[in-house]
Protein backbone atom coordinates (compact mmCIF):
# COMPACT_ATOMS: atom_id res chain seq x y z
CA UNK A 1 0.00 0.00 0.00
CA UNK A 2 2.77 2.02 0.60
CA UNK A 3 3.92 2.28 -2.82
CA UNK A 4 1.19 4.41 -3.74
CA UNK A 5 2.60 7.16 -0.79
CA UNK A 6 5.77 7.07 -2.67
CA UNK A 7 5.43 10.69 -2.91
CA UNK A 8 4.51 11.37 0.83
CA UNK A 9 7.55 8.65 1.58
CA UNK A 10 9.97 11.22 -0.35
CA UNK A 11 8.50 14.44 1.44
CA UNK A 12 8.57 12.57 4.98
CA UNK A 13 12.11 11.75 4.24
CA UNK A 14 13.00 14.93 3.38
CA UNK A 15 11.37 16.63 6.35
CA UNK A 16 13.37 14.15 8.69
CA UNK A 17 16.46 15.19 7.56
CA UNK A 18 15.95 18.57 7.75
CA UNK A 19 15.09 18.29 11.04
CA UNK A 20 18.35 15.91 11.67
CA UNK A 21 19.91 18.70 10.59
CA UNK A 22 18.40 21.33 12.85
CA UNK A 23 16.37 19.82 16.09
CA UNK A 24 15.72 23.31 16.75
CA UNK A 25 13.55 23.86 13.77
CA UNK A 26 10.29 23.35 15.68
CA UNK A 27 7.76 24.69 12.72
CA UNK A 28 9.37 21.48 11.01
CA UNK A 29 8.93 19.48 13.78
CA UNK A 30 5.01 20.47 13.33
CA UNK A 31 5.35 20.24 10.18
CA UNK A 32 6.20 16.40 9.74
CA UNK A 33 3.70 15.45 12.51
CA UNK A 34 1.23 17.06 10.51
CA UNK A 35 2.09 15.04 7.22
CA UNK A 36 2.44 11.49 9.47
CA UNK A 37 -0.85 12.32 11.16
CA UNK A 38 -2.09 12.67 7.96
CA UNK A 39 -1.36 9.56 6.76
CA UNK A 40 -1.59 7.09 9.54
CA UNK A 41 -4.97 8.32 9.85
CA UNK A 42 -5.62 7.88 5.90
CA UNK A 43 -4.66 4.81 6.36
CA UNK A 44 -6.80 4.11 9.32
CA UNK A 45 -10.05 4.84 7.79
CA UNK A 46 -8.78 1.95 4.74
CA UNK A 47 -8.67 -0.45 7.08
CA UNK A 48 -11.96 0.42 8.62
CA UNK A 49 -13.75 0.46 5.19
CA UNK A 50 -12.24 -2.80 4.07
CA UNK A 51 -13.10 -4.72 7.59
CA UNK A 52 -16.68 -3.28 7.33
CA UNK A 53 -16.85 -4.99 3.56
CA UNK A 54 -14.93 -7.52 4.67
CA UNK A 55 -17.67 -8.30 7.70
CA UNK A 56 -20.64 -8.38 5.04
CA UNK A 57 -18.90 -10.95 2.73
CA UNK A 58 -18.22 -13.33 6.18
CA UNK A 59 -20.85 -16.68 6.14
CA UNK A 60 -21.12 -16.69 2.45
CA UNK A 61 -19.88 -19.72 0.84
CA UNK A 62 -19.07 -18.68 -3.04
CA UNK A 63 -15.91 -18.84 -4.42
CA UNK A 64 -16.11 -15.56 -5.63
CA UNK A 65 -17.01 -14.05 -1.99
CA UNK A 66 -13.79 -16.44 -0.24
CA UNK A 67 -11.77 -14.75 -3.09
CA UNK A 68 -13.02 -11.44 -2.16
CA UNK A 69 -12.82 -12.03 1.35
CA UNK A 70 -8.78 -13.14 0.59
CA UNK A 71 -8.16 -10.05 -1.38
CA UNK A 72 -9.47 -7.31 1.07
CA UNK A 73 -7.64 -9.87 4.09
CA UNK A 74 -4.35 -9.02 2.42
CA UNK A 75 -5.27 -4.89 1.53
CA UNK A 76 -5.80 -4.68 5.71
CA UNK A 77 -2.47 -6.53 6.24
CA UNK A 78 -1.27 -4.02 4.07
CA UNK A 79 -2.86 -0.75 5.35
CA UNK A 80 -1.32 -2.00 8.99
CA UNK A 81 2.46 -2.15 7.41
CA UNK A 82 2.09 0.90 5.57
CA UNK A 83 0.67 2.49 9.08
CA UNK A 84 4.16 1.15 10.85
CA UNK A 85 6.20 2.65 8.42
CA UNK A 86 4.79 6.23 9.31
CA UNK A 87 5.05 5.54 12.94
CA UNK A 88 8.73 4.60 12.64
CA UNK A 89 9.33 8.13 11.24
CA UNK A 90 7.26 8.95 15.04
CA UNK A 91 10.20 7.10 16.49
CA UNK A 92 12.73 8.48 14.07
CA UNK A 93 11.70 11.95 15.49
CA UNK A 94 11.84 11.01 19.61
CA UNK A 95 15.43 8.91 18.76
CA UNK A 96 16.68 11.99 17.48
CA UNK A 97 15.65 14.11 20.16
CA UNK A 98 16.29 11.87 23.17
CA UNK A 99 18.28 9.49 24.54
CA UNK A 100 17.89 5.86 22.90
CA UNK A 101 17.81 3.95 26.27
CA UNK A 102 15.87 6.15 28.24
CA UNK A 103 13.43 5.79 25.52
CA UNK A 104 13.50 1.82 25.73
CA UNK A 105 11.42 2.10 29.04
CA UNK A 106 8.65 3.70 27.29
CA UNK A 107 7.57 0.75 25.34
CA UNK A 108 7.18 -1.45 27.94
CA UNK A 109 4.46 -2.21 30.79
CA UNK A 110 5.73 -0.74 34.37
CA UNK A 111 3.85 -3.65 35.41
CA UNK A 112 6.17 -6.64 34.04
CA UNK A 113 8.33 -7.47 31.11
CA UNK A 114 6.32 -7.36 28.45
CA UNK A 115 6.02 -4.90 26.08
CA UNK A 116 2.68 -2.04 26.57
CA UNK A 117 -0.16 -2.66 24.57
CA UNK A 118 -0.27 0.11 21.89
CA UNK A 119 -3.14 2.74 21.97
CA UNK A 120 -5.20 1.82 18.58
CA UNK A 121 -6.45 3.68 16.50
CA UNK A 122 -5.65 7.81 16.55
CA UNK A 123 -9.05 7.71 13.81
CA UNK A 124 -11.81 8.80 16.70
CA UNK A 125 -10.18 8.94 19.48
CA UNK A 126 -11.91 10.91 22.00
CA UNK A 127 -8.99 13.48 23.25
CA UNK A 128 -7.08 14.06 20.02
CA UNK A 129 -7.80 17.84 20.07
CA UNK A 130 -6.93 18.34 23.44
CA UNK A 131 -3.71 16.52 22.87
CA UNK A 132 -2.88 18.75 19.35
CA UNK A 133 -3.89 21.84 21.40
CA UNK A 134 -0.82 20.86 23.93
CA UNK A 135 1.31 19.71 21.01
CA UNK A 136 0.85 23.20 20.04
CA UNK A 137 1.09 24.84 23.02
CA UNK A 138 4.25 23.18 23.63
CA UNK A 139 6.01 23.86 19.76
CA UNK A 140 4.65 27.58 20.42
CA UNK A 141 6.43 27.93 23.70
CA UNK A 142 9.66 26.57 22.16
CA UNK A 143 9.89 23.24 23.14
CA UNK A 144 9.85 20.38 20.98
CA UNK A 145 6.99 17.74 21.40
CA UNK A 146 5.64 14.69 19.85
CA UNK A 147 2.58 13.25 19.82
CA UNK A 148 2.66 9.77 21.40
CA UNK A 149 0.16 8.27 18.89
CA UNK A 150 2.71 9.06 16.14
CA UNK A 151 5.33 6.44 17.26
CA UNK A 152 5.31 2.55 17.74
CA UNK A 153 8.16 2.69 20.78
CA UNK A 154 6.42 5.33 23.60
CA UNK A 155 3.51 3.36 25.04
CA UNK A 156 2.71 5.62 27.84
CA UNK A 157 1.08 9.56 27.69
CA UNK A 158 -0.31 11.36 25.44
CA UNK A 159 1.94 13.94 24.63
CA UNK A 160 6.02 13.83 24.89
CA UNK A 161 7.91 16.72 25.63
CA UNK A 162 11.21 16.46 24.48
CA UNK A 163 13.45 19.39 25.80
CA UNK A 164 15.43 16.99 27.76
CA UNK A 165 17.22 13.20 27.08
CA UNK A 166 14.69 11.75 29.10
CA UNK A 167 11.13 11.88 27.66
CA UNK A 168 8.54 14.33 29.92
CA UNK A 169 5.23 12.43 28.87
CA UNK A 170 1.71 14.19 29.81
CA UNK A 171 -1.59 12.15 29.74
CA UNK A 172 -4.65 14.41 28.77
CA UNK A 173 -7.84 13.65 29.72
CA UNK A 174 -11.02 14.71 27.94
CA UNK A 175 -13.34 15.13 30.90
CA UNK A 176 -12.51 15.91 34.73
CA UNK A 177 -11.76 13.34 37.16
CA UNK A 178 -9.91 9.63 36.47
CA UNK A 179 -11.53 6.46 36.03
CA UNK A 180 -10.12 3.13 37.07
CA UNK A 181 -7.53 3.18 33.77
CA UNK A 182 -7.09 6.80 34.23
CA UNK A 183 -5.92 6.05 37.64
CA UNK A 184 -3.65 3.25 36.15
CA UNK A 185 -2.71 5.09 33.89
CA UNK A 186 -1.35 7.80 36.24
CA UNK A 187 0.39 5.65 38.38
CA UNK A 188 2.77 4.30 35.22
CA UNK A 189 3.35 7.63 34.58
CA UNK A 190 4.36 8.50 38.11
CA UNK A 191 6.72 5.22 38.16
CA UNK A 192 8.49 5.93 35.12
CA UNK A 193 9.12 9.31 36.04
CA UNK A 194 10.56 8.90 39.23
CA UNK A 195 12.84 6.42 37.53
CA UNK A 196 14.23 9.01 35.16
CA UNK A 197 14.37 11.84 38.05
CA UNK A 198 16.16 9.06 40.47
CA UNK A 199 17.76 6.50 37.93
CA UNK A 200 16.40 4.18 39.97
CA UNK A 201 12.55 2.61 40.05
CA UNK A 202 11.03 0.37 43.13
CA UNK A 203 8.98 -2.67 41.45
CA UNK A 204 9.50 -1.05 37.98
CA UNK A 205 8.79 -3.79 35.26
CA UNK A 206 8.15 -6.52 37.93
CA UNK A 207 11.96 -5.61 39.81
CA UNK A 208 12.55 -5.13 43.28
CA UNK A 209 14.68 -2.59 41.75
CA UNK A 210 15.53 -1.14 38.10
CA UNK A 211 18.70 0.91 38.80
CA UNK A 212 20.12 2.84 35.77
CA UNK A 213 23.81 3.44 34.44
CA UNK A 214 24.84 5.40 32.06
CA UNK A 215 27.60 4.03 29.83
CA UNK A 216 31.13 5.86 29.93
CA UNK A 217 32.58 4.92 26.91
CA UNK A 218 31.48 6.71 23.95
CA UNK A 219 29.06 4.22 21.33
CA UNK A 220 30.79 2.88 18.54
CA UNK A 221 28.86 1.69 15.59
CA UNK A 222 29.19 0.90 12.07
CA UNK A 223 26.18 2.38 10.78
CA UNK A 224 28.64 4.19 7.68
CA UNK A 225 29.95 0.28 7.23
CA UNK A 226 26.13 -0.78 6.34
CA UNK A 227 25.59 1.99 4.35
CA UNK A 228 28.40 1.60 2.22
CA UNK A 229 27.41 -2.43 2.04
CA UNK A 230 24.34 -1.27 0.86
CA UNK A 231 25.47 0.66 -2.23
CA UNK A 232 27.79 -1.99 -3.24
CA UNK A 233 24.87 -4.16 -3.36
CA UNK A 234 22.40 -2.60 -5.37
CA UNK A 235 25.28 -2.28 -7.60
CA UNK A 236 26.81 -5.92 -7.64
CA UNK A 237 23.87 -7.79 -6.48
CA UNK A 238 25.20 -8.51 -3.17
CA UNK A 239 27.99 -7.02 -0.64
CA UNK A 240 29.64 -8.38 2.54
CA UNK A 241 31.58 -6.23 5.22
CA UNK A 242 33.17 -7.48 8.34
CA UNK A 243 33.71 -4.02 10.65
CA UNK A 244 35.14 -6.41 13.63
CA UNK A 245 36.25 -9.95 14.16
CA UNK A 246 33.47 -12.18 14.36
CA UNK A 247 31.34 -9.81 12.88
CA UNK A 248 29.57 -9.31 9.57
CA UNK A 249 27.38 -7.34 7.29
CA UNK A 250 25.47 -9.21 4.14
CA UNK A 251 23.19 -7.52 2.03
CA UNK A 252 21.77 -8.93 -1.01
CA UNK A 253 19.29 -7.92 -4.07
CA UNK A 254 17.31 -10.50 -5.71
CA UNK A 255 19.52 -10.53 -8.51
CA UNK A 256 22.47 -10.98 -6.22
CA UNK A 257 24.05 -14.30 -5.11
CA UNK A 258 22.25 -16.72 -2.78
CA UNK A 259 22.62 -16.62 0.69
CA UNK A 260 23.84 -20.17 0.85
CA UNK A 261 26.77 -19.26 -1.27
CA UNK A 262 27.55 -15.80 0.19
CA UNK A 263 28.13 -18.29 3.72
CA UNK A 264 30.05 -20.73 1.72
CA UNK A 265 33.00 -18.16 1.66
CA UNK A 266 33.26 -17.24 5.18
CA UNK A 267 34.48 -19.17 7.73
CA UNK A 268 31.67 -19.04 10.29
CA UNK A 269 31.36 -21.69 13.08
CA UNK A 270 27.73 -20.37 15.30
CA UNK A 271 26.97 -17.62 14.30
CA UNK A 272 24.34 -15.53 15.69
CA UNK A 273 21.78 -14.34 13.06
CA UNK A 274 19.98 -11.11 12.97
CA UNK A 275 17.60 -11.22 9.67
CA UNK A 276 16.83 -7.53 9.87
CA UNK A 277 13.66 -7.96 7.08
CA UNK A 278 11.65 -9.52 9.97
CA UNK A 279 11.31 -7.74 12.23
CA UNK A 280 10.58 -4.71 9.92
CA UNK A 281 7.96 -7.27 7.91
CA UNK A 282 6.36 -8.52 11.54
CA UNK A 283 6.28 -5.10 12.98
CA UNK A 284 8.60 -5.76 16.19
CA UNK A 285 11.53 -3.47 15.38
CA UNK A 286 10.94 -0.86 18.11
CA UNK A 287 12.30 -0.16 20.98
CA UNK A 288 15.05 0.09 18.75
CA UNK A 289 17.16 2.82 16.82
CA UNK A 290 14.75 3.04 13.44
CA UNK A 291 16.23 1.62 10.74
CA UNK A 292 14.71 5.31 9.47
CA UNK A 293 17.90 6.72 10.94
CA UNK A 294 20.17 4.25 10.18
CA UNK A 295 19.87 3.67 6.59
CA UNK A 296 20.42 6.99 5.01
CA UNK A 297 20.10 7.17 1.18
CA UNK A 298 16.41 7.91 0.70
CA UNK A 299 16.43 5.24 -1.95
CA UNK A 300 18.46 2.27 -0.30
CA UNK A 301 15.86 2.99 2.85
CA UNK A 302 12.84 2.62 -0.32
CA UNK A 303 14.31 -0.62 -1.12
CA UNK A 304 14.51 -2.08 1.93
CA UNK A 305 11.03 -0.98 2.65
CA UNK A 306 9.80 -2.98 -0.06
CA UNK A 307 11.62 -5.61 0.62
CA UNK A 308 14.26 -5.19 -2.63
CA UNK A 309 17.07 -5.21 -0.05
CA UNK A 310 17.73 -8.23 2.19
CA UNK A 311 19.96 -6.91 5.55
CA UNK A 312 22.03 -10.39 7.23
CA UNK A 313 23.45 -9.07 10.58
CA UNK A 314 25.93 -12.18 12.16
CA UNK A 315 28.34 -12.24 14.99
CA UNK A 316 30.11 -15.52 15.93
CA UNK A 317 29.55 -16.63 19.57
CA UNK A 318 32.47 -17.38 20.34
CA UNK A 319 33.55 -13.95 19.68
CA UNK A 320 31.38 -12.85 21.98
CA UNK A 321 32.83 -14.90 24.55
CA UNK A 322 36.36 -13.87 23.78
CA UNK A 323 35.57 -10.27 24.38
CA UNK A 324 35.18 -10.72 27.58
CA UNK A 325 37.89 -13.75 28.15
CA UNK A 326 40.35 -11.68 26.68
CA UNK A 327 39.47 -8.17 29.65
CA UNK A 328 39.95 -11.32 32.52
CA UNK A 329 36.41 -12.54 32.68
CA UNK A 330 34.89 -16.12 32.56
CA UNK A 331 32.43 -16.14 29.77
CA UNK A 332 29.72 -19.24 28.14
CA UNK A 333 27.21 -18.51 25.94
CA UNK A 334 24.03 -20.20 25.36
CA UNK A 335 21.66 -18.74 21.93
CA UNK A 336 18.80 -20.64 23.27
CA UNK A 337 18.62 -18.68 26.32
CA UNK A 338 16.92 -15.75 25.09
CA UNK A 339 16.81 -13.51 27.74
CA UNK A 340 20.21 -13.65 29.11
CA UNK A 341 22.29 -15.41 26.37
CA UNK A 342 26.12 -14.42 27.75
CA UNK A 343 27.00 -14.81 31.02
CA UNK A 344 30.18 -13.23 32.26
CA UNK A 345 31.97 -13.08 35.64
CA UNK A 346 33.99 -9.84 36.34
CA UNK A 347 37.09 -10.86 38.21
CA UNK A 348 36.40 -10.29 41.87
CA UNK A 349 32.68 -11.89 41.31
CA UNK A 350 31.08 -14.32 43.11
CA UNK A 351 29.16 -15.81 40.29
CA UNK A 352 28.30 -15.05 37.00
CA UNK A 353 26.01 -12.49 35.57
CA UNK A 354 23.65 -12.27 32.44
CA UNK A 355 23.73 -10.31 30.22
CA UNK A 356 20.36 -9.69 28.62
CA UNK A 357 19.27 -10.83 24.70
CA UNK A 358 17.42 -7.44 24.70
CA UNK A 359 21.20 -5.56 24.92
CA UNK A 360 22.94 -7.60 22.75
CA UNK A 361 20.41 -7.53 20.09
CA UNK A 362 21.46 -4.06 19.65
CA UNK A 363 24.40 -5.63 17.58
CA UNK A 364 22.12 -6.39 14.87
CA UNK A 365 19.33 -4.06 15.33
CA UNK A 366 21.41 -0.91 15.52
CA UNK A 367 25.34 -2.01 13.95
CA UNK A 368 26.40 -1.11 17.49
CA UNK A 369 30.11 -2.82 17.57
CA UNK A 370 30.04 -6.26 20.18
CA UNK A 371 33.36 -4.98 21.58
CA UNK A 372 31.98 -2.07 22.80
CA UNK A 373 28.57 -3.70 23.78
CA UNK A 374 30.36 -5.91 25.63
CA UNK A 375 33.10 -3.98 27.46
CA UNK A 376 30.47 -1.92 28.40
CA UNK A 377 28.01 -4.97 29.58
CA UNK A 378 30.99 -5.81 31.69
CA UNK A 379 31.88 -2.42 33.19
CA UNK A 380 28.46 -2.03 34.48
CA UNK A 381 28.27 -5.76 35.77
CA UNK A 382 31.94 -4.78 37.89
CA UNK A 383 30.73 -1.56 38.92
CA UNK A 384 27.18 -3.28 40.85
CA UNK A 385 29.35 -6.19 42.01
CA UNK A 386 31.66 -3.32 43.67
CA UNK A 387 28.82 -1.27 44.93
CA UNK A 388 25.81 -3.03 44.96
CA UNK A 389 26.54 -6.05 46.69
CA UNK A 390 24.69 -4.77 49.65
CA UNK A 391 21.35 -3.86 48.18
CA UNK A 392 20.05 -7.34 47.23
CA UNK A 393 17.33 -7.47 44.33
CA UNK A 394 18.97 -4.86 42.01
CA UNK A 395 19.61 -4.96 38.51
CA UNK A 396 21.31 -2.87 36.27
CA UNK A 397 19.89 -0.66 33.28
CA UNK A 398 21.23 1.05 31.02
Amino acid sequence: MLGYRKRYFDLAHTTLQRLRADPEDLATLKEIQKLLLREVVRTEKKIREHKAELKTSKGTADSTAAKRSAYLGKRIEGFRQCAYIWRCFGDAIAFLYMDKFALKHCFYSTENTSAKYDAGFILGKEGLGKELQLLDSALEDNIPALLVDLTNTIRHGDVCLMGESDPLLIEVKSSKGLDSRGRKQWRSLEKLQTFYDTDKGEGLRGFPQLRRQAYEMPERSYVDQINECIAQALKDGYAVRQPEHGLYYIVMTQEGLGLEQILDTLALKAPWAFFLNTPKSVRTWAPYLPFILTIEDKDHLWDFIRGNLHILVLVESDALCQIAIDKGCKAKIDLDDEDYPLHVEVPGGDRMAGISGHILTRIGMEFVSPEWMVLCSIEGLRRLSEGLKAESGAAPSP
